[in-house]
């Protein structure tokens, strides 16, 4: 059995927020007097997949379980919240890449509303010993020194990543953690949310993959309900599903056999999955890095470290700047432009990980590497830049907008998640590719019959929806979410028109952002900005579908 994370209930209290809200109506109030937002973790039993056929490989007992971090006001009793947003992550992605949001809509609704950020079951595989540590003692060097120098903490030293391939310890029963697992463990926790908030209206919203995965869990029928039934909203950020009308049932052989996109990796299969590597992989990307960019963080970030200080992690580095951007000699370069230089969208390949985090400040130039990234990632290489001068020394200039380099660093770390998820199940993305399409038949079709993907009622699906495309991101135009809103039904639950109300579907695009900054950007008491609308829409969404008790 994997050595896996102590997912113990932690609660962490941030410090004093001084909070401009959205009052009931969604009009612009004064603010609250100031609040803490806190951090607990909730795990409850999810769903049980079948053994690995191949290996024979089950999923150990205790690695059934679902998991989210809730955010919620201090001192606002639970009677008191009529709303739960429950946030689901994209590709590779944990809790806290909603770590900013969370609080956003936690204080504008004065406490009212609670948030959900989830957690995969995948994510509890992760060894947190050293990153938690860091953060409570604020001191990154004692991440840095157990995880990459063999260091001890309370006697335990880190085993290393987890690696199939490496034959040292048997994780192929992830080969079954596909989108009927991830389903059921989101129904557990939507439940669960249920339970504790009986009067409350439960929303359901994704970034990017989960933007795909928030539709299908609305279409699934879990044969005593369908998810939508126990939903009044929806919410999309920067990703969308493919509704096709009239669509022909996917190639089985295709997925089971002959392999299909599950991820960046390349082709992948349920044949490959089951016999070989179960983990999704990135080109150029090795999972130290993930770690490596959460010690990066703390040290950006204003809470514990020194954002101007010299980076003294070019040993940690160096490997994958040289690799980014051409680099024989690693320049001196300051903490907040270490963090930058790998996220910035000016910068970073990889458009799923990218933000607007300001400009740097040194020699610059375009990447050397631009052509090799277009031809592995296939991305378009135009305007990809890099420092270029090893002997200068670099800093970097952060921009309040759209997103703030110091609220980005600590959704990268904070608290009892992270904003990375280290061990992605590559059948989840497989999964995805055949069922984002919400048209599988209730008869006859093999995604059903044979996998019990019950993706069946998407033309009954009443609820209003939100959702938001980034200029610069992959989504790009709201325009590419009216697929979806044509595929759903055209009354909502209270009986008006979808079309009748704006908050029936109300889609719109934020100019310039990038992938991550529909979920990182900074607050604005504008009624036109991101957050005054998410408040003002959720409002009126639960007059347009009501708590279906």
């Amino acid at each position: 059995m994997p050595q896996h994370r102590d997912r113990r209930t932690i609660q962490s209290l941030f410090g004093l927020v001084a909070l401009l809200v959205v009052g009931c109506g969604g009009e612009i109030g004064s603010a609250p007097p100031p609040a803490a937002v806190t951090q607990t973790m909730i795990s409850v039993a999810g769903g049980v997949p079948a053994s690995n056929p191949t290996s024979g490989s089950a999923t150990p007992a205790d690695l059934n379980r679902c998991y989210a971090i809730a955010y919620r006001m201090a001192g606002v009793s639970d009677s008191e919240v009529d709303r739960v947003l429950i946030l689901v992550p994209g590709f590779q992605g944990g809790a806290g890449t909603f770590h900013y949001l969370a609080q956003r809509v936690v204080g504008r609704t004065r406490g009212r509303t609670i948030v959900w950020a989830v957690d995969r079951r995948s994510n509890a595989l992760e060894d947190q010993t050293g990153l938690d540590a860091a953060e409570a003692a604020r001191n990154p060097d004692l991440a840095k020194n157990y995880y990459f120098h063999r260091a001890a903490i309370d006697g335990k030293t880190f085993a290393g990543f987890l690696d199939s391939s490496a034959n040292t310890t048997d994780i192929s029963f992830m080969s079954e953690w596909g989108i009927k697992t991830h389903i059921e463990d989101l129904d557990a926790l939507i439940a669960e949310a249920d339970r504790r908030y009986p009067s409350a209206a439960i929303f359901l919203g994704g970034h990017s993959l989960g933007g795909s995965i928030v539709p299908i869990y609305a279409a699934w029928n879990f044969g005593s309900h369908s998810g939508f039934e126990r939903l009044s909203g929806l919410l999309l950020f920067e990703g969308a599903p493919r509704p096709v009308p009239s669509a022909a049932i996917p190639d089985q052989a295709v997925y089971e056999t002959t392999g299909t996109s599950g991820g960046l990796g390349g082709p992948v299969s349920l044949r490959t999955l089951r016999s070989g590597d179960p983990l999704s992989s990135i080109p150029f990307v090795t999972r130290d890095l993930f770690v490596t960019s959460e010690i990066l963080a703390m040290r950006t970030s204003r809470r514990l470290g020194n954002p101007a200080a010299l980076n003294g992690d070019s040993d940690l580095i160096r490997p994958f700047f040289a690799l980014l951007f051409a680099l024989t000699k690693i320049p001196p370069m300051t903490n907040r432009a270490a963090l930058a230089f790998g996220f910035d969208k000016h910068y970073e390949p990889l458009s799923f990980t990218r933000a607007s985090l300001g400009q740097a400040i040194g020699p610059i130039g375009p990447n050397p590497r631009a052509n090799l990234f277009a031809g592995a990632l296939g991305i378009d290489p135009s305007g990809l830049l890099a420092p270029i001068d090893g002997n200068a020394t670099y800093d970097w200039q952060p921009a309040s907008q759209p997103t703030d380099l110091d609220n980005f660093a600590e959704g990268l770390f904070a608290g009892p998640s992270n904003f990375i998820e280290w061990y992605f199940p590559a059948r989840l993305t497989l999964d995805v590719g055949i069922t984002a399409t919400l048209d599988v038949r209730p008869t006859g079709d093999w995604r059903k019959d044979g996998y019990g993907l019950a993706v069946t009622e998407n033309a009954r699906v009443d609820l209003p929806v939100f959702a938001v495309a980034g200029g610069d991101g992959l989504v790009i135009d709201a325009a590419r979410f009216d697929p979806y809103r044509e595929s759903i039904a055209t009354t909502l639950r209270n009986g008006m028109a979808r079309s009748a109300v704006a908050a029936g579907f109300e889609a719109f695009t934020e100019p310039g952002y990038a992938h991550l900054d529909v979920l990182t950007a900074t607050d604005s008491a504008s009624p036109d900005s991101e957050f005054s609308r998410l408040a003002a829409w959720m409002d009126a969404a639960v007059e347009l579908a009501p708590p279906p008790r």
